[in-house]
């Protein structure tokens, strides 16, 4: 299926290439044990698997789903929501990084990608609360908040028929009026101290930077911190089609699919000061 002219214009604007879509990701599992694979580089208990691994019961995802997790400095006495969280692979995560110990709330609107988050939590007895609500109806005060958005997906990949046959200027746009509306939600239920992570798999500024420069903009209280993944990515962008963000926002990670054969991802941290 052919790339939408309009997205394959603004791909090469960020100096990226159509060829982009033609790989396919690397996966990974996370163990506590050592494996007899291939360590995944940012983050020790992770393992990429190769064609002939045999899954049993393990969850297998693309690795670049760790970095927002990690970025979030989650700990076992943590009060942690996953504001967008179905189909639930960074409530996985992120239950594995607190040892299945954190105070977990997953949330997702759609009933259907629930059910999913749900059969995730059940099948690997994940301590997780799980609501089903829209994310700007959310209650509550939270020491870590991810905030992993929906997005218009430029990044997957693996699914770039879904991606081609959806994709549209006047779409990102309206993502975009939504991606804004929840992070400025996310941030009042954090708490003074707290920490806010804020992801997408997608390349457009409209969907990221802008996004974190309007809660900067709104927010004095708000500042951006460094994320300390070891992991090859792209910096934030400062400008875009003539528009100045913050120029803090360098430092967030844009991470194109050539740099880990990974899907793509943009990343950014936040502290409630």
């Amino acid at each position: 299926m052919q790339i939408p002219e309009k997205l394959k214009l603004r791909l090469e604007k960020l100096g990226l290439d159509e060829s982009i879509y033609d790989q396919r990701t690397r996966k990974c599992i996370l163990s506590k044990k050592p494996l007899d694979l291939e360590q995944v580089p940012w983050y020790g208990h992770a393992y990429f698997i190769n064609d002939t691994f045999e899954k049993k019961d393990e969850f297998i995802f693309d690795p670049v789903s760790l970095v927002p997790c990690i970025a979030l400095e989650s700990e076992k006495q943590d009060r942690i929501l996953d504001m967008c969280a179905a189909p639930g692979t960074k409530t996985f995560i992120l239950s594995f990084l607190t040892d299945n110990e954190a105070h977990i709330v997953a949330n997702d609107i759609n009933k259907y990608r629930v059910k999913r988050l749900k059969s995730i939590v059940n099948k690997y007895g994940l301590s997780v609360e799980v609501l089903n609500k829209s994310g700007r109806m959310l209650e509550g005060a939270f020491d870590k908040i991810l905030l992993d958005a929906p997005c218009s997906g430029e990044g997957m990949v693996n699914k770039k028929k879904k991606l081609f046959e959806h994709w549209s200027e006047k779409n990102v746009k309206l993502l975009a009026k939504k991606q804004k509306k929840l992070i400025l939600h996310a941030f009042d239920m954090l708490e003074k101290g707290g920490t806010l992570v804020y992801s997408t798999c997608t390349f457009g500024p409209e969907e990221n930077e802008a996004v974190i420069d309007a809660l900067l903009s709104k927010h004095k209280d708000a500042k951006l911190a460094e994320i300390n993944v070891k992991i090859i990515h792209a910096v934030g962008l400062t400008e875009w089609n003539g528009e100045k963000y913050d120029p803090s926002l360098s430092q967030c990670l844009r991470i194109y699919p050539q740099h880990n054969k990974t899907g793509g991802f943009f990343v950014a941290k936040i502290w409630k000061m």
